[in-house]
């Protein structure tokens, strides 16, 4: 685990884009888009509850608007980290899901995994929030960088903001 001089961590991973600083490391879920040319992120999305419905939300616009060619950035913040986590506890009304998904609407499982496989997301939860919520950095999606909420509004930057 590497940390930087704010405090950041970062899961060990190798990065072929040689990108430094608290996403030194990250690969797959592209933390390149945070240091593209031109850096930032088109959209920003912090989810800070682990409601069913806000989370299903906020992952039906990171796919979206990444479909469409944003980078986006997706953060978790307090409650909002267990998003983040391999397992899905800690989420609230988890029961919701199948009923989303007899509809004919994209379950939590299928827009996670499309956002692990774009290019142009990258992902973040707050080191603080995973004390709060006793959630340890191996029980997150491997990718996803563990940083502080400064972290987060630098790779923002100017980015169009939406919090669930």
């Amino acid at each position: 685990m590497s940390t930087s001089s704010t405090g950041s961590h970062t899961p060990p991973r190798s990065h072929a884009s040689g990108a430094v600083g608290p996403l030194a490391g990250v690969s797959g879920l592209s933390a390149a888009a945070a240091y593209a040319e031109g850096g930032g992120c088109d959209l920003a999305i912090m989810i800070v509850e682990a409601r069913y419905e806000r989370v299903h939300a906020a992952l039906m616009l990171a796919v979206t608007a990444s479909a469409l060619g944003q980078a986006v950035l997706l953060f978790g913040m307090g409650a909002g980290v267990t998003a983040f986590c391999e397992q899905w506890e800690g989420l609230e009304q988890p029961e919701r899901d199948a009923a989303r998904q007899e509809a004919g609407v994209a379950g939590l499982e299928t827009l996670r995994t499309a956002l692990t496989d774009l290019e142009d997301v990258t992902l973040m939860v707050c080191d603080s929030g995973l004390k709060a919520m006793s959630v340890s950095e191996q029980a997150l999606l491997a990718g996803v960088a563990v940083v502080g909420l400064p972290t987060f509004l630098d790779q923002a930057g100017a980015a169009r903001l939406a919090v669930f």
